[in-house]
């Protein structure tokens, strides 16, 4: 019995998401008037503005998840340049706006924030040409680690806490529950996916509400945004900067040289003490 409840409940499920899908790109035909408030930064820079020859302690390669955040706590106490092969999501409502995440998947176009492509095992994904990365294309889902993995991994759990308000202060919410949701945890409940753990960011078992980018006014928060912690006088961001590779050397100009090469959707930090050039062509 409990297994034909859970094949119910999993029909229902996908009946629901493909009619809220649906009902979603149905919506964006309309006009879209709010869009996530632009943080006004200062240190956004067209790739071709950039000076033929400067000089930083450490440069980044993209500007995703992990880019944002390591680019602003660098900038803290070092000259940091940030490389993004995509553009700016601010003022894009195809980004900022929750009811358009479906469409903003299938926009198409060499420059286009998401980036249709097929992995070596022959899977169809999107992946994200944008500030921000991911987290602009992405349903939004944020949840803590299990305190299990962390320890595994030989991280320090306080810092890791640190780490989840600092990001959680600027980017997450616990979303207000639609029909077709409370439908799904209603179900998930009957089926025996027990407790009911209300609104939670921790990693637990049974159902829960997890956090989300999007805030209730359906207004998307992304990685980008995490910008607002950096040292405005310390950071410079080219966005549309695509690299190929980077040349590096160590100590006098007759030591050896490292080449990095990497690929799309590749990235890199590169640091040292005292500084790093970068030469534009």
């Amino acid at each position: 019995m409990t297994q034909l409840k859970i094949h119910r409940f999993l029909a229902a499920f996908a009946s629901c998401y493909l009619y809220a899908q649906i009902r979603q790109k149905e919506s964006v035909t309309g006009s879209v008037n709010l869009v996530a408030a632009d943080p006004q930064y200062t240190f956004l820079y067209n790739a071709t503005s950039a000076p033929l020859m400067s000089e930083y302690d450490y440069i980044i390669v993209g500007g995703g998840a992990a880019g944002c955040p390591l680019a602003a706590t660098l900038s803290q106490n070092y000259s940091v340049l940030l490389l993004e092969r995509g553009g700016s999501p601010y003022g894009d409502p195809m980004i900022s706006e929750q009811i358009n995440m479906a469409t903003d998947l299938l926009r198409e176009g060499p420059l286009s924030p998401s980036q249709a492509f097929t992995s070596e095992d022959g899977i169809l994904n999107h992946r994200a040409r944008v500030l921000g990365g991911g987290t602009c294309l992405n349903a939004g889902f944020f949840t803590h680690a299990s305190r299990a993995f962390v320890r595994a991994a030989g991280w320090d759990e306080g810092l890791v806490h640190e780490a989840y308000l600092w990001v959680e202060g600027l980017i997450t919410s616990f979303p207000q529950l639609g029909p077709w949701q409370t439908a799904v945890k209603n179900g998930l409940l009957e089926v025996g996916v027990t407790p009911d753990n209300g609104d939670s960011l921790e990693h637990v078992y049974g159902t829960k509400i997890g956090g989300s980018l999007f805030d209730r006014n359906g207004h998307r928060h992304t990685a980008a945004n995490l910008l607002q912690y950096a040292d405005p006088n310390n950071l410079r961001v080219l966005l549309f900067a695509t690299a190929h590779r980077i040349l590096t050397h160590t100590g006098n100009i007759f030591s050896t040289e490292r080449l990095y090469e990497f690929q799309e959707n590749s990235s890199l930090v590169l640091g040292v003490m005292g500084s790093m050039s970068c030469s534009c062509f």
